[in-house]
């Protein structure tokens, strides 16, 4: 009797460990995938965040009135004026989120902002009161489009991300 109920002990420590460990290991891998996909989904929501700001003072810069005294200078069905404030808002504002939004974009953009630079002396761009970029009220439109389509291509990537339901077994990849 003895040496059958030690057998019967045995094989339920045996199995028991067993059902613990397969236990432990789904759960772990139910974890890992959730926070993986957890950081996916916050890193989705940073994306579109950003790229929604940045929309904002690109629409600002295009819809802010041109003073009377900058008629002579400035066009406003083809030109923009850019205050340094808001020139130098880009520039930082894509600096600091380089993670959210792709450095190529910003690059193309500023470069073909360069392009359309009016050069005046030190003392009439400080009387202006800021950047004249002559024929560039497409490019920024333009750009305003690619922002606000990428953020509609963001918001359907996110849909998909928060209807994935995280496997047990089977090993995500979320691309974080």
């Amino acid at each position: 009797m003895n040496l059958s109920l030690f057998i019967a002990v045995l094989f339920g420590m045996v199995f028991g460990v067993l059902l613990f460990s397969l236990a432990l290991f789904l759960y772990s891998r139910f974890d890992e995938n959730r926070f993986k996909k957890h950081l996916a989904i916050e890193k989705l929501y940073k994306e579109i965040d950003v790229r929604r700001n940045l929309n904002t003072t690109v629409i600002e810069i295009l819809n802010r009135p041109v003073a009377e005294s900058d008629y002579t200078l400035v066009d406003p069905r083809e030109d923009v004026k850019v205050a340094f404030a808001d020139y130098q808002f880009l520039k930082n504002f894509t600096s600091l989120h380089t993670l959210y939004i792709p450095s190529y974009f910003m690059d193309q953009f500023f470069t073909n902002l360069a392009n359309h630079l009016a050069v005046f002396e030190d003392v009439d761009d400080l009387a202006n009161g800021g950047y004249i970029f002559k024929d560039s009220r497409r490019i920024f439109e333009d750009f305003s489009v690619t922002i606000t389509d990428e953020v509609e291509e963001k918001k359907k990537e996110l849909e998909v991300a928060k209807n994935v339901y995280p496997a047990l077994i089977k090993r995500q990849e979320f691309h974080i």
